[in-house]
């Protein structure tokens, strides 16, 4: 059975997975398919059995694995600048959501329709699915006061496709700080227990 640390460096690692991939869309414009792949399909996991199921294997994960770990380390200058900023946003941003049960509601019966789509196109990476996700978080997440701000390219922001592909990231790593929070993780976990984190981070790594 799988302990609360475990769980929560998991998420974490979703959440910084999430951070990395979109500072990297965001700077060039381009992620990989299957990177992409991944991640909507677990968004749209929305029964899992675990919280391996969620990520279907922590082979998905290493990104997040390697940025948590530099995150957590004393030294955390390694850490992109970005990332730390994009991956404490998107926990504080999943913190003002939960806190709106009408955008909540309304995340869960798009989330619904979008889980739909992908039935019908038999694809998780097809143009209207990451729209459709990508309209989850436009709905809901840029609803509340707080926002995400990302940096980059301009010419890639602009790009409306590359502009979906952020919002649908970023709905990945929403999704991953919900079930930090549900595995008992707190902000100040940050500061009190950064050596158990990476230390779990660098074992659940060596395990892919």
């Amino acid at each position: 059975m799988e302990s609360d640390l475990s769980r929560q460096t998991l998420a974490l690692a979703g959440v910084f997975q999430a951070a990395t991939l979109v500072d990297n869309l965001a700077k060039s414009g381009s992620i990989e398919p299957k990177q992409l792949e991944n991640t909507v399909a677990s968004i749209l996991n929305l029964s899992p059995s675990s919280y391996d199921d969620v990520f279907q294997g922590r082979e998905n994960l290493v990104i997040g694995f390697n940025a948590l770990n530099k995150a957590m380390s004393k030294n955390s200058r390694d850490i992109n600048r970005e990332v730390l900023q994009y991956a404490m946003g998107i926990i504080a941003a999943q913190s003002k959501l939960a806190e709106r049960p009408d955008l909540m509601e309304v995340l869960s019966n798009a989330l619904d329709r979008t889980v739909d789509q992908q039935r019908y196109f038999d694809s998780y990476t097809h143009e209207a699915v990451v729209a459709s996700t990508a309209q989850c978080y436009e709905k809901t997440l840029s609803q509340l006061s707080f926002r995400i701000r990302v940096v980059g390219n301009p010419g890639h922001l602009k790009n409306p496709q590359v502009a979906e592909k952020i919002r649908t990231i970023l709905l990945f790593g929403i999704r991953c700080a919900m079930l930090w929070r549900q595995a008992n993780g707190h902000r100040w976990h940050f500061l009190t227990r950064r050596s158990k984190i990476k230390a779990q981070s660098e074992q659940l790594v060596k395990m892919v």
